[in-house]
């Protein structure tokens, strides 16, 4: 059986997202009118700038989720963190959906994840924002990264790699 997975690169950063992330984003993917937002954090092994995203949570019953919005539900997210850093993996970001073919971040995305960058205490260079459109990846699939200074990186080039050995990755 083979595995798929996406990999791109942002600034120094090389990032490959895994089976079970893609598989949580295409299963809340916007196919239909009536679906709304979903989203949630995304965690990974971070080894130097190698990020390797091994998980994608959400959504959770708490999030507040409309047809052109979501909002996560703070304290689950933390809960969230904590058990996943008990785990050995990082917090690197969120991911959410949008209901357009190719996505592309609104400002409130922008502004949202740099206040993350901001308030959050942590030991990385910054965090990623993924947003997951209704085309299959990697075309359907923005990448951005957002540093502690403040600038951002959107990914340019993203791959859809597929390995015979799903247990490689």
């Amino acid at each position: 059986m083979s595995a798929q997975v996406v990999t791109f690169k942002v600034g120094r950063i090389v990032v490959r997202v895994g089976p079970p992330a893609l598989a949580t984003f295409d299963a809340h993917r916007q196919r239909h009118f009536y679906q709304r937002e979903a989203g949630g954090q995304l965690f990974a092994h971070v080894r130097d700038d190698d990020w390797e995203i091994i998980a994608a949570t959400g959504p959770r019953s708490r999030d507040r989720r409309g047809r052109f919005s979501f909002q996560p539900h703070r304290p689950s997210e933390q809960e969230e963190i904590f058990r996943h850093h008990e785990q050995g993996l990082d917090y690197v970001g969120d991911w959410h959906t949008h209901p357009e073919d190719v996505p592309t971040p609104s400002s409130d995305d922008l502004s949202s994840i740099d206040r993350m960058v901001r308030q959050s205490n942590h030991h990385l260079p910054g965090f990623l924002l993924l947003i997951v459109g209704r085309k299959p990846f990697p075309g359907g699939l923005w990448a951005s990264f957002h540093s502690v200074g403040g600038s951002r990186s959107d990914a340019n080039e993203l791959t859809l790699l597929t390995d015979s050995d799903p247990t490689s990755f």
